[in-house]
């Protein structure tokens, strides 16, 4: 009896240990007539499936992910959103695409199909009798393929065709089990290896690229390609009518030739050249690393390089490769024919066990290709994005799925940082051991389904040291750089990030300003403002003013930190400003100046986003404006010329505390935002509440729509005569009413309603605007009754909508306003306006939104009366929205592009 359970015991533990040993086998015969002006295809398969594992199969999961372009509900489309593509979301139905006509059979007899519960390109095949162990089965299907416009790497661009992941697939089953997933375009894939043998009849003219040589026979009404790939971790082929074809081969170590096939356009002949012989070059350097390389030949093709995949044989380096870089797209191309299709890693599951290979061998490639640098450092310009992730504590661990990295990440953690962990194994291991055991464990597992673990085991053979701390920083947050690193102080013309690890920038220019009564200004733009970020930061604009012979500016300092607590990022600082706000002569003809003096410390929270895709991101804030006026006085008319003239200068103080609570969802479709302010003085409180929406149209633009409330109150009705300018009000904000002193003005105190000024102070500058409160896009300071202003209440929305595309025969930037609103005074007795007050009209945005002008074309009654006799161009009003300059955002393009 024990005899008869041990024997049981030892085959199972031997079976255990063994099942990364095996992997299913396949074998594809594919028969397809591609038709390219219907952009359609219809293809027969017949598969030979053998069950190499150790269980018996009732079912085979299939993958039929062109069904992911069937419409806006699959997973692809909503990562894409996620990932801020809306291009598939809005396309038209003639550009998704889908396959159908399925009609599955098991040697023979027709089987049964299941839905996947969840995904839509993913079926479940019934087999009509279970498939033992050992056993193979013929699957068969005729299928129809509906084309679907290329966005991602698959479909048409004209005459342009891609074909990738376009048969039914089954889905890998190892010793984990089955992997059924979904098609993403962030997430990879994860293949069972196969031979192929693929005939493809099209129309005459197309010339086809697959990852191998072809055979053709041509006729007068179609050609017939012929391809036989083996150990393939899929098919793909790309049909275009204006390819040319270079062919040439090189020796490597092995002594083998590698055929090479170069598929052009004569647009980019001259490229052709180079690509040939860098190809050449990379191929033996990485058979001398890797070993033989794992095809007979490779074909390059000018193709979209797709995200997260690449095919046996095939190398695609861009459409455009002056524009794509086809260096790098040609490197990594090379490299992933061994690291994701000889190697057929989980790359949804576990993407760094690809992508992590590709970058350490891209870094190793360029410093020795490309003469780089000898050294084996961490601190290369190659590492600046992810630095700037771990010094603002935005990474994920390597180990990460690659569905859950959001689409910074995906781009440096599971490639980049597992980079740089696989140097620190090279760094342990010694580079002649390191490449040693790479080229075994290549060997060993070509072909087959390698896990970490069996990483490990190989890397563990090669030395006596323990790499389980090494192999565990895979599965935690730790940053591979030292918490302190001291840098030299450099200065730099505006904004530098070479080096940044070894230089502390300090930011010089020379900035102009003007304003009315200041006059030109010339100063400089002194910061350290860097990436990664410095915890102290400045930011010092001093200027000097030709008009008033004054030193006027902007300044900040903060200090920032990034917690390890429920906030993302933690804020503390100051921010300056002085400058002249108007001007005046006296009695005597001297010339006199009102201005400010503001001081605004200040704390900011952020919090921690939900999850690393999350798109909303929340914070608080707490300001206290610290404001000094100097203010004109004494005012008499001079019997001379019959002017206004001020005869002194006061200076006044006052204070304003503001605390906010902001909520912004930034995604693609359909993002908004939420902001409520709470604002007190020793004179007045006023809660604001902004609320902001944003709907697309499906063919670009949108409507933007803005609802405004605010309530309002004053501590002692004994100074309500004195808070005018802190009361909320419909029409445009003038300079006066920018208590905060937060937007940029022209002429702040500049206005129409202003007679017999000693200087004179109307103008253009008098029909600037602030969009703040109410909104309504009008200036009429002569009435003062018109202004919508209240001492309690007022509420508005405010609509703005992009025009039609294809309006015009080219981008123009004209949108459409309309703003609506009401106070509680128009709800009184007697009220001095209607109820709702409107406005509506065309808005010219100039500069990224950064000018804009509006020219009314409807309003109220209560407006057209008391501009009866205005002409149409003091109507206009403009705004000058420095607030839309996203500096961040100007400082990482500074960046990319240094």
């Amino acid at each position: 009896m024990k005899i008869t359970l041990i024997f049981p015991a030892i085959f199972f533990v031997l079976s255990a240990s063994a099942q990364s040993d095996w992997n299913q086998s396949l074998r594809y015969d594919l028969r397809v007539k591609f038709f390219p002006a219907e952009h359609t295809a219809d293809a027969m398969m017949k598969l030979k499936y053998a069950n190499h594992s150790p269980d018996t199969l009732n079912f085979i999961w299939f993958h039929i992910w062109p069904n992911a372009y069937r419409n806006d509900k699959t997973l692809y489309s909503d990562q894409l959103l996620e990932n801020g593509d809306t291009r598939f979301y809005f396309s038209s139905k003639e550009k998704k695409g889908y396959i159908n006509h399925l009609d599955f059979r098991v040697d023979g007899t027709r089987a049964v199909i299941q839905d996947h519960p969840e995904f839509i390109d993913v079926i479940k095949l019934i087999l009509p009798k279970p498939l033992l162990p050992g056993d193979s089965i013929t699957i068969s299907s005729s299928f129809h393929l509906q084309i679907p416009f290329n966005y991602n790497g698959n479909g048409y661009i004209k005459h342009h065709f891609e074909f990738r992941n376009w048969y039914p697939e089954p889905a890998v089953y190892d010793s984990h089990g089955w992997h059924p997933m979904p098609f993403l375009v962030q997430g990879g894939a994860y293949h069972e290896t196969a031979d192929y043998y693929v005939e493809i009849e099209t129309s005459p003219g197309y010339r086809i690229a697959a990852g191998t040589q072809a055979g053709v026979k041509e006729t007068t009404d179609s050609n017939l390609y012929q391809f036989s790939l083996k150990n393939a971790n899929s098919f793909a082929w790309i049909a275009s009518n204006l390819y040319s074809i270079k062919s040439d081969q090189v020796e490597t170590v092995s002594g083998a030739p590698i055929g090479i096939r170069l598929y052009y356009t004569e647009k980019y002949a001259i490229e052709s050249v180079k690509v040939m012989e860098t190809a050449k070059k990379e191929i033996q350097m990485l058979s001398e690393w890797l070993g033989p390389f794992p095809y007979p030949s490779v074909s390059i093709a000018q193709a979209t390089c797709m995200q997260d995949q690449d095919f046996s044989g095939l190398v695609c380096i861009g459409l455009n490769p002056r524009k794509d870089d086809w260096q790098g797209a040609l490197r990594r191309g090379l490299l992933a024919q061994w690291f994701q299709t000889t190697l057929l890693t989980d790359q949804r599951n576990q993407p760094w066990f690809s992508k992590g290979f590709i970058h350490y061998y891209e870094r190793r490639q360029m410093r020795d290709v490309l003469s780089a640098g000898t050294i084996s450092s961490t601190y290369s310009k190659d590492n600046l994005w992810l630095r700037v992730a771990e010094n603002e504590k935005t990474t994920q661990p390597i180990n990460t799925k690659a569905p859950l990295f959001s689409s910074q990440n995906d781009s440096l953690i599971p490639s980049e940082k597992a980079g740089l962990w696989l140097l620190q194994v090279q760094e342990t291991l010694g580079n002649k051991h390191f490449d040693e055991q790479m080229r075994r464990f290549i060997s060993r597992w070509q072909f087959r389904h390698p896990y970490p673990e069996d990483f490990k085991k190989n890397m563990d053979s090669a030395t006596e040291m323990n790499l389980r701390p090494l192999f565990d920083k895979l599965n935690s947050n730790q940053s591979f750089f030292p918490d302190s690193l001291k840098r030299t102080h450099k200065p730099a013309f505006i904004f530098s990030a070479k080096n940044s690890a070894r230089y502390d920038y300090l930011g010089l220019a020379p900035v102009p300003g003007y304003n009315r009564y200041d006059g030109f200004m010339l100063g400089a733009l002194i910061h350290n403002i860097n990436l990664p970020e410095n915890r102290i930061e400045f930011l010092f604009t001093p200027l000097y003013a030709f008009g008033s012979k004054t030193l006027e500016g902007l300044g900040r300092i903060s200090y920032s930190w990034h917690p390890d607590t429920r906030f993302s990022r933690i804020s503390i600082g100051i921010n300056g400003g002085r400058f002249d706000t108007n001007k005046a002569t006296d009695s005597t003809g001297k010339t006199i100046f009102e201005n400010f003096v503001k001081l605004v410390p200040y704390i900011r929270l952020d919090f921690k986003p939900s999850s690393p895709r999350s798109t909303v991101s929340k914070w608080m804030d707490f300001k206290t404006y610290l404001i000094t006026e100097k203010s004109f006085g004494q005012f008499s008319v001079s019997t001379k010329d019959s002017l206004i003239h001020p005869n002194s200068v006061s200076t006044d103080f006052r204070y304003v505390n503001q605390l906010s609570f902001n909520l912004q969802d930034s995604r693609a479709l359909y993002p908004y935002g939420f902001r409520v302010e709470i604002q007190q003085s020793e004179l007045f409180y006023r809660i604001n509440l902004h609320a902001d929406y944003f709907l697309n149209y499906p063919d670009g633009g949108g409507l933007q729509v803005r609802f405004f409330a605010a309530k309002f109150g004053v501590w002692n009705e004994n100074n309500s005569a004195s808070v005018s300018r802190y009361e909320p009000k419909l029409l445009g904000v003038d300079g006066n009413e920018d208590y905060l002193y937060e937007d940029y003005f022209v002429g702040r105190s500049a206005s129409y309603a202003l007679e017999n000024s000693s200087v004179s102070n109307g103008g253009l500058a008098a029909q600037q605007i602030m969009n703040r409160d109410g909104g309504l896009k009008l200036r009429v300071d002569d009435f003062d009754y018109l202004q919508g202003r209240s001492a309690s209440w007022v509420s508005s929305l405010n609509f703005n909508t992009s025009l039609p595309a294809g309006l015009f025969p080219f981008p123009v930037p004209l949108r459409i306003f309309f703003d609506v609103g009401t106070y509680a005074e128009a709800w009184q007795s007697n009220p001095l306006t209607s109820r709702f007050l409107y406005t509506g009209g065309i808005q010219l945005s100039l500069f990224k939104n950064l000018l804009n002008v509006y020219a009314p074309l409807v309003y109220s009654n209560d407006f057209n009366d008391a501009l009866r006799n205005t002409s149409f161009g003091r109507k206009i009003t403009f705004s000058i929205d420095i607030q839309n300059i996203n500096y961040k955002k100007i400082i990482r393009k500074l960046a990319e592009h240094d």
